[in-house]
């Protein structure tokens, strides 16, 4: 036997990607796909909604979106997007490709976080609606909302894929980038309902979506640049 066989050592394999993300992947094109295939004309309206106030008001005659199946479907899109993004800046800002818990658990306590930070956001929403007596802003705002982030979810699924399985640093910078400027949109059209619906002045309503929409978004960027 030639002595350089015996140096020969078996090497383990190291997946590109960890297996959970395939499945979260397929999880959500699935609900893409049931979505398209049976509420393919409502979903068209929803995504119109964001560019088109004919589209928002008649999504209002319609009836109470938040009450559809769709409207569940695009709300778990959104959220496992968003925690993916997270947890692709997270293993980028820490430069770790593992945490002290297992990657998926962490995925999976993205998405409750994400889930417990818009149910604590809405219950802002309706406190302040009931002292205000907004209610008619408040559910045009909250439908806003939700056509907002069903775009968002439907857009940053096919680029998170290539920015996970490219390795693509710039890539989930710009999923993140697309976050922080659907942020701003969402805020300025809010801004826009506010006035044509409230008798509250614009400086008013400012401050009032600043706590509602930045205010949120500074103290979850202090908690994570503390733990950086």
């Amino acid at each position: 036997m030639e002595p350089y066989l015996l140096t020969i050592q078996p090497v383990p394999v190291i997946p590109f990607q960890p297996a959970w993300i395939f499945w979260v992947y397929l999880v959500m094109f699935l609900i893409l796909a049931w979505v398209q295939v049976f509420f393919f004309k409502r979903f068209q309206l929803v995504i119109k909604a964001n560019f088109n106030t004919r589209c928002l008001h008649q999504l209002i005659r319609d009836g109470d979106l938040f009450k559809e199946r769709i409207s569940i479907a695009l709300s778990v899109l959104y959220v496992m997007s968003i925690a993916m993004v997270i947890f692709q800046v997270l293993k980028l800002l820490l430069h770790q490709s593992t945490f002290i818990i297992p990657d998926f658990q962490l995925f999976l306590l993205l998405c409750l976080a994400v889930v417990g930070f818009w149910a604590l956001k809405l219950l802002m929403m309706n406190f302040l609606t009931i002292i205000f007596k907004t209610e008619q802003t408040n559910n045009e705002y909250k439908l806003n909302i939700l056509t907002t982030i069903s775009f968002l979810g439907f857009l940053l699924l096919p680029i998170l894929v290539f920015a996970v399985y490219l390795r693509s640093s710039w890539l989930i910078y710009f999923c993140l980038g697309i976050i922080i400027v659907a942020s701003l949109f969402r805020l300025v059209k809010g801004f826009i309902i506010g006035i044509s619906l409230t008798k509250f002045s614009p400086f008013f309503l400012f401050v009032y979506l600043c706590t509602l929409e930045i205010l949120p978004l500074l103290v979850v960027a202090k908690l994570i640049l503390m733990y950086y």
